[in-house]
């Protein structure tokens, strides 16, 4: 499929851009995405009211549930806060089992597949219905290591996941971006610094992808240590819970069956 332009993700933009952190943030209800799982029967005049009384009352079907809880889990990059896709410290596993914890820098603008994925992937996904890319940094708590996360959001999991495949199989494919933060402690961290590269899709409209390196300078070889792997994996477990997770659509606050 030839490239075409990148869809426009306003909604994304006005949702993760300027999000107070989550310590500062006033409580506010959930609202619900779907009021009721029904479908109203035109009824006669003679026995309308009992049609729409038991119409409006009966459970809903496993395809409506269905229905409900992907359209849940397909809107939550525009509905959660910055904070919540991306929060300030996420406890991960090093490779020698010890708990450790990343600590984001920062958060950065939504952007399009072109400006936020090397070439290859960027066509890749461009070609299949990118919205947009959501990406924040971590590092370490050292201070040495610094991982990019970010969410590709597409027009639907099939497309998703149809990237991801076609990505994985490209020989020397990059994928996700470095996004550095002047003045921080992932100042030295850049696209020069990528070593370690991971992509997946799971349920929803949604790839995600890491890409760690060292937050100093050094150029990244994945030969070297699996330090950043086991960082970028942490960090990613998250979003992909945040995005993805929450059990079966009833059982979900912003869903009432």
């Amino acid at each position: 499929m030839p490239d075409q332009p990148d869809e426009p993700a306003p909604a994304a933009t006005a949702v993760l851009a300027a999000v107070p952190e989550p310590g500062n943030q006033s409580p506010h209800p959930r609202r619900p995405l779907l009021a009721v799982l029904t479908v109203a029967g035109l009824a006669t005049l003679t026995a309308g009211g009992f049609i729409l009384h038991a119409e409006f009352t009966r459970p809903a079907t496993a395809a409506e549930v269905a229905a409900a809880g992907q359209a849940e889990i397909a809107t939550r990059w525009q509905r959660l806060t910055a904070g919540q896709v991306f929060p300030a410290s996420v406890r991960y596993l090093t490779p020698g089992r010890r708990q450790s914890t990343a600590l984001r820098v920062g958060i950065a603008p939504p952007a399009s597949c072109t400006a936020a994925l090397d070439p290859v992937a960027a066509a890749i996904f461009r070609a299949r219905g990118c919205r947009t890319v959501l990406r924040a940094t971590y590092s370490d708590s050292s201070g040495t290591m610094a991982v990019t996360v970010g969410v590709v959001v597409m027009r639907s999991t099939a497309a998703a996941q149809s990237a991801v495949s076609d990505l994985i199989i490209q020989p020397g494919h990059a994928g996700l971006r470095a996004v550095s933060f002047p003045g921080t402690r992932v100042a030295g961290y850049g696209d020069a610094q990528r070593g370690w590269f991971h992509a997946e899709a799971s349920t929803g409209p949604y790839a995600f992808f890491y890409a760690a390196g060292f937050a100093d300078g050094r150029a990244g070889t994945g030969d070297l240590t699996s330090e950043p792997a086991h960082l970028g994996t942490g960090v990613l477990s998250w979003m992909i819970r945040v995005l993805t997770g929450g059990g079966p659509p009833c059982s979900r606050a912003d869903i009432r069956c």
